[in-house]
């Protein structure tokens, strides 16, 4: 938990992993203060809940990393298909204010 904590930028993830690793140490679960904090998502916190109740948890939490991986990449191409045409057109103006100028 300590580990994850330092490669999360995240500050509220930060202190999630914070509360959670505090409440691991004294024998409680992870999901109660996953579910206390709302910060991520109810289907998350269910698989988080259901690994934990089957023993599963590493399979749980590797199942949640693959839905991630696969949303992340097609939000960042939604981004890069809508930030292509802006800069063409802020190209296209700087080149222009260029040639004006000369």
């Amino acid at each position: 938990m300590n580990l994850s904590k330092e490669v999360v930028a995240n500050r509220k993830l930060s202190e999630l992993l914070d509360k959670a690793s505090e409440d691991l140490k004294h024998g409680r679960g992870l999901a109660e203060p996953i579910a206390q904090r709302k910060i991520l998502p109810q289907m998350t916190l269910q698989m988080i809940r259901v690994g934990e109740e089957s023993g599963h948890l590493d399979t749980m939490l590797a199942k949640i990393a693959e839905v991630y991986d696969k949303e992340n990449p097609s939000g960042v191409k939604r981004l890069l298909t809508l930030l292509e045409p802006i800069l063409i057109v802020g190209l296209g103006i700087s080149v222009a204010g260029i040639i004006v100028s000369t």
